[in-house]
């Protein structure tokens, strides 16, 4: 660990700063660390250090942490010179119900924190409701009370209860653009350039189902024709090669399509972005709306990441239901349940390429995605008290602060068409243009926020707001990278600065280049500067995969947080990545956090 004097001299400097304030928190100073241009004669100083914990993940072998291993974790990170824990409370699991060690998890949390003398904030993500993660075939059991999510798609496992009992509450889809009526009459498969093609009838072959699984060959007619035709392409149209499959009678009720291709190597020539290498057509002969899957998934996998998981069978409400229990507990139901079961990924972006000949398949459900299944919508009076519900649920177990987080995992490929809540379109008076719909939706959140203060600051605590890189400019990574951030949002972060947040914590450095990450943050800081309120730069570590990977990498970071004027201090993101349990139960630091930790210290 870091020695002892450096530690010490650490403690002995924040106490010269900070205590003489009385009952004010560390984290109330209003930005004390920041370094101007004409400070030179000035002693340098220490800005600060938090820490993240999102707690499922730091279930190390399986196992759920008792309070001795809370307290090392404690005392590591105030090793560290950590004066913040930021603990993520998600009642998407089942640890807030009733932990399994039978103790009432985040108090235990706060009181071993403070015996360390760290604050602990709660840490909630508002519209990370359920909705993304493990996908199950339509046939498994969904009862009543499923404590779960269920459409077009198939049953997703993960929803907090309040979502899975209103699902209409969700950010709905534009009328228009993702209703199924059927039948499917005529499948189109679209090359994305007018060269031929290897790709013959006698190659391809249709399956179709009324569910997410089962698919069973269709025998019925096909008419077989091939043509070039004129399609709209990025960024001008293109002649396209294209296989028409015609004359189907598919009944009108089989939704899912499985198209399989007996060529299937690297050979491939067939190929063209996920949202245009298929058009489905009606007995009407208008296209109709579709999602294509991901990929097929066995019952051994599922069985050994879900079902046998003595972690996430006690996590998981649905998987705990007597229904599913006694489904699960049958292996010959399961194998039928999993026959041909395919999973439709909301992840899958679609403007990602595919290539027929090389997948050897081209799965699709008919339709789309009615909600944006886990976004909740503010614009609800219901969900916003949803949401102060979990707040105060938080504060009632004596944490020192709020922090919300507005990214999430839940979202769409097509996330553009979510947003349109029928009263959103009431307040919008018959509009449906982008500018008037986010500011509608914009408004609805910031309200929750104002009103989220009002009931913290009731209790005396801290307000933490994420300031998202996203707000400013979207994400460079490219590849299959759907934003995070709930759509069709005007993100009002200038009024939260001025009106709602005590500080603030940036979120989504490892999304954009250098030169544009300096653009995100000098803008942000010009708000935080102007109202003297500190801001705290998130690390990120959990995309390095080794540790010397993550050690190079955190100095980088540090050296940014300790030479950039506007920025306060750091975030650690998160414990999991860089603590670990030993043979007989310790937790510990890894090593190489020593070293770099260091370097955020001023000499």
């Amino acid at each position: 660990m870091i020695k002892k004097s450096l530690t010490m001299n650490r403690r002995s400097f924040i106490s010269k700063t900070t205590l003489g304030l009385g009952a004010a928190s560390i984290s109330s100073v209003s930005a004390p660390f920041i370094k101007t241009a004409n400070a030179k004669s000035k002693p340098q100083t220490i800005k600060k250090l938090f820490a993240t914990t999102d707690f499922t993940d730091n279930f190390y072998d399986e196992s759920f942490m008792t309070r001795k291993q809370l307290d090392e974790l404690h005392k590591n990170l105030a090793s560290l010179g950590v004066t913040r824990h930021q603990w993520i409370v998600d009642s998407i699991w089942t640890i807030y119900d009733k932990y399994p060690l039978n103790f009432d998890l985040l108090a235990e949390a706060v009181k071993s924190a403070h015996k360390y003398g760290i604050e602990l904030y709660a840490l909630i993500k508002t519209f990370e409701d359920g909705g993304f993660g493990y996908l199950l075939p339509h046939t498994m059991p969904f009862p009543k009370d499923a404590v779960a999510f269920k459409d077009m798609r198939g049953i997703h496992l993960l929803a907090r209860p309040f979502a899975a009992r209103h699902p209409e509450m969700c950010l709905k889809r534009k009328t228009g653009t993702y209703e199924f009526k059927g039948p499917v009459t005529a499948i189109r498969l679209v090359k994305d350039s007018e060269t031929p093609t290897r790709v013959k009838k006698e190659h391809l072959s249709i399956y179709t189902s009324a569910t997410n699984n089962r698919f069973k060959k269709y025998n019925g007619p096909v008419s077989f024709r091939e043509s070039v035709e004129w399609r709209p392409g990025f960024t001008k149209w293109k002649q396209c090669r294209i296989l028409h499959l015609e004359n189907l009678k598919i009944p009108k009720d089989h939704a899912f399509i499985l198209i399989r291709c007996s060529l299937s190597d690297e050979k491939g020539d067939f190929s063209n972005e996920n949202g245009k290498i298929l058009e489905l057509v009606g007995s009407d002969g208008k296209k109709i709306p579709h999602i294509i899957g991901k990929r097929s998934i066995t019952f051994d996998y599922h069985n050994k990441l879900l079902y046998q998981s003595k972690i996430r069978s006690q996590l998981i409400r649905y998987l705990q239901l007597p229904e599913v229990q006694k489904e699960i507990n049958d292996p010959n139901k399961m194998q039928t349940h999993y026959q041909n079961f395919y999973e439709f990924d909301e992840y899958y972006k679609i403007t990602n390429r595919r290539t027929l000949d090389k997948d050897g398949f081209i799965v699709i459900a008919c339709g789309k995605p009615e909600y944006m299944l886990g976004n909740l919508h503010p614009i609800y009076p219901e969900v916003r008290e949803h949401w102060l519900e979990i707040t105060r649920f938080c504060l009632d177990r004596g944490v020192d602060g709020i922090n919300f987080r507005m990214g999430n995992h839940t979202r769409s490929p097509e996330y553009w068409d979510y947003g349109f809540n029928e009263p959103v379109l009431e307040a919008a008076k018959g509009k449906t243009d982008f500018v008037t719909i986010s500011k509608i939706n914009g408004n609805a959140y910031t309200q929750f926020l104002q009103q989220a203060k009002t009931l913290i600051k009731s209790r005396g605590k801290g307000i933490t707001l994420h300031l998202h890189a996203a707000m400013l400019l979207p994400d460079e990574r490219g590849g299959n990278r759907i934003p995070s951030l709930p759509p069709n949002f005007e993100w009002q972060w200038e009024k939260w600065v001025r009106e709602i947040a005590d500080d603030l914590e940036f979120r989504g450095a490892f999304k954009l280049r250098p030169w544009h990450l300096q653009q995100v943050l000098d803008t942000f800081c010009a708000a935080t500067r102007k109202t003297n309120k500190p801001f705290y730069y998130q690390s990120d570590f959990h995309s390095y995969p080794t540790d010397e990977g993550r050690k190079q990498v955190k100095r980088q970071e540090i050296d940014l947080v300790k030479k950039y004027l506007g920025i306060d201090g750091l975030v650690l993101y998160e414990t999991a990545n860089f603590t670990r349990k030993e043979k007989h139960g310790k937790i510990v630091i890894k090593p190489y956090m020593d070293d770099v930790i260091k370097s955020l210290y001023f000499k």
